[in-house]
């Protein structure tokens, strides 16, 4: 088995990133941590004081430490265990050390089938150096109630939306799916934050973009579907290099399919149609109103000081700016917004 979306989100989550070393909490020193909380590289060398590493070496540490604790739950635990289990257990391995389990009483009630009992002991771990953290008593209790939890979704269930579908009724059971593995997603593919602006939840405005994401991801890492594909770039940093650079090379117009850009005032000049205060060439033609005003002043008064050929000018070439511009934003709006209707009625026949 291997870490599942749940198991490693919380253990980045509870980790963090950090790109220079720091002292261990507890001891103010010694085991000094990098990355996403690894204390010694894959060639065996521990980290020092001072290292500095990239947050694509630190998803390499990442993905090798995993490995390593992956096996040693395996072989120290002798009854059967769901996804959302094994991953609480090597979260937990991952940050107490694999000796720790294995001497715990967690450990031994599990072998002895009480499931209950040990889920209850991971509250009991919330001490570094003989003092309860904060820190660690979050952590404990969100790797009781992942091992507590049932699987949100069995692999074989876990498909992803075909290329040439569009989000629509039907679809919309994938969205739970993409939901809960967009957070991952992003840890690993930090690229996307500029894409996913509204946070980590796959929501109206971004479903197209996060099943595009998906099928890059799916068609980069050669995988069956969009959990074997994350599980993918978990154990492989290859293919996390693969899924990064998919990502990277349709960046923009994942931006544009996010609903930023021209596509989005276009989608709030539609959207605005019916509710007129709510429209951008209202308030387009209110700002620009007092200059227009200002301008006839200036043409019928001669407080300004300037000339009559110079106020005529100045009047002239303003009012033809301004009215021009009100007048096509008007136009341009209504256009977009029959463009849309359209558009929406051709989809829905």
């Amino acid at each position: 088995m291997i870490t599942n979306a749940a198991g490693l989100s919380l253990i980045r989550q509870a980790e963090g990133l950090r790109l220079r070393a720091y002292p261990d909490p507890g001891t103010g020193g010694d085991p000094w941590t990098i990355g996403i909380g690894t204390t010694r590289y894959p060639d065996g060398r521990k980290v020092r004081r001072g290292d500095t590493c990239t947050p694509q070496q630190a998803d390499k540490y990442l993905a090798h430490d995993l490995q390593g604790f992956e096996r040693d739950v395996a072989a120290m635990v002798t009854v059967p265990l769901t996804g959302n289990q094994f991953s609480a257990l090597v979260s937990f391995a991952y940050n107490v050390g694999a000796p720790a389990l294995r001497s715990s009483t967690l450990l031994r009630l599990l072998n002895a089938g009480d499931y209950a009992g040990a889920a209850n002991q991971f509250l009991r771990w919330n001490r570094a150096a003989g003092r309860v953290f904060p820190g660690l008593v979050r952590r404990r209790a969100a790797e009781r109630d992942l091992f507590l939890s049932a699987d949100s979704a069995p692999q074989h269930a876990v498909g992803l939306l075909a290329a040439t579908d569009m989000p629509t009724t039907e679809s919309k059971p994938m969205l739970p799916v993409l939901g809960a593995l967009l957070p991952t997603i992003i840890g690993m593919i930090p690229q996307l934050t500029k894409v996913f602006t509204d946070g980590t939840s796959v929501t109206d405005r971004n479903v197209v973009v996060a099943q595009k994401v998906g099928e890059l991801i799916v068609d980069a890492t050669q995988a069956t579907n969009l959990q074997d594909a994350v599980e993918t770039m978990q154990r492989d940093p290859e293919a996390l290099q693969a899924a990064t650079a998919a990502v990277q090379s349709q960046m923009y117009d994942l931006v544009e399919a996010g609903g930023g850009g021209i596509a989005g005032a276009r989608a709030f000049a539609a959207s605005a149609d019916s509710k007129f205060f709510y429209s951008p060439a209202f308030w387009v033609t209110v700002l620009l109103m007092p200059l227009l005003y200002g301008t006839v002043w200036i043409a019928l008064t001669n407080e300004s000081g300037f000339s009559n050929e110079v106020r005529a000018a100045i009047a002239s070439a303003v009012v033809t700016g301004i009215l021009g511009a009100v007048v096509g934003f008007w136009l341009g709006s209504s256009f977009t917004t029959s463009k849309s209707r359209g558009l929406g009625a051709e989809a829905s026949k």
